[in-house]
């Protein structure tokens, strides 16, 4: 099977299928498969919204916040400067004349957003998360859209958890370029490899590392190549070594494996059910390395 990488055109030589493999040239890492990201995608997203199983454990939520809070600390220059950066990026959302959220999913950014003040609207593949976006919030729902563009010109787009999902992030980062003014800003956050993977095994056990959803894992190389590619140049980033990754990897490494599924530190995960082996995994999280950081980052159309 050729693959090519997604962010620098490179053959990538050594793959195994349902593995992820890394690109020789810029780093990044490629999920080699024959499904389609839409097939894969739809079949958890579909299947996540309608799971009533799933619940927050609110002793566990305030027990993660605690050591956040701790984590916070330990790193503080990391953790304020990447807070300004997305402060940064919300007034330039707010105070932009129109702006366009791509792949707005439930839908929790784009009301925050619209509660805020910012003339924004959104589009998603997804009927169903449109529907249950209008359904949800009916006094927005001419805000949104199922298609890849509007037919209008915006002075921002912003995506989130989008772009990693995507067979083709070269449409994505076209339409956006159609719908914005000159002098308009692209706006893209996703998990991005700031460490270089030793070895293949390593992506089994890192929840950034998502089959089948997470098509790439990008470094910060491929994806100035690949936005250039399209278009567009970088002009400020920042990056934080979450600590929810953190702690969701080293459950993973443990052998809960349904926490692939929750994605959520302080859901109740099947087969955790000990008090004290879960707040052992926060102490011992604060001390771990990711392969992927939380990451941000601010386009302009060259």
């Amino acid at each position: 099977m050729e693959v090519i990488c997604k962010a620098c055109s490179f053959e990538i030589s050594e793959q195994v299928l349902n593995k992820y493999c890394i690109c020789q040239s810029c780093g990044s890492a490629m999920y080699v498969t024959s499904s389609s990201a839409s097939e894969d995608n739809k079949e958890y997203f579909n299947k996540i919204y309608s799971d009533n199983k799933l619940h927050v454990n609110q002793g566990r939520k305030r027990q993660f916040e605690r050591f956040l809070w701790l984590d916070t600390i330990m790193h503080a220059g990391e953790t304020a400067s990447f807070g300004q950066f997305q402060s940064k990026i919300s007034d330039l959302i707010v105070g932009a004349e129109k702006s366009v959220e791509i792949g707005f999913g439930r839908g929790d950014e784009l009301v925050k957003f619209l509660q805020a003040g910012a003339n924004m609207h959104g589009l998603d593949l997804s009927r169903e998360a449109v529907g249950n976006f209008k359904e949800r919030h009916p006094e927005y729902a001419e805000r949104v859209a199922c298609a890849t563009t509007f037919d209008f010109s915006a002075d921002m787009v912003y995506s989130n958890a989008l772009f990693e999902h995507l067979d083709d992030p070269g449409e994505l980062l076209d339409n956006a370029g159609k719908m914005l003014n000159p002098g308009g800003r692209l706006v893209v956050r996703l998990p991005v490899m700031t460490r270089m993977i030793r070895h293949r095994n390593e992506t089994e056990t890192d929840i950034n590392f998502w089959k089948p959803c997470h098509r790439a894992l990008y470094t910060l190389k491929g994806l100035t190549i690949l936005l250039e590619k399209h278009g567009f140049r970088i002009m400020a980033h920042a990056s934080l070594a979450y600590y929810g990754y953190k702690v969701m990897s080293r459950m993973l490494r443990l052998g809960y494996d349904d926490i692939v599924y929750a994605r959520c530190p302080y859901y109740q995960i099947k087969g955790l059910d000990s008090d004290f082996v879960y707040n052992k995994i926060l102490l011992q999280s604060l001390f771990d390395k990711v392969i992927c950081s939380d990451f941000a980052l601010i386009a302009a159309r060259n």
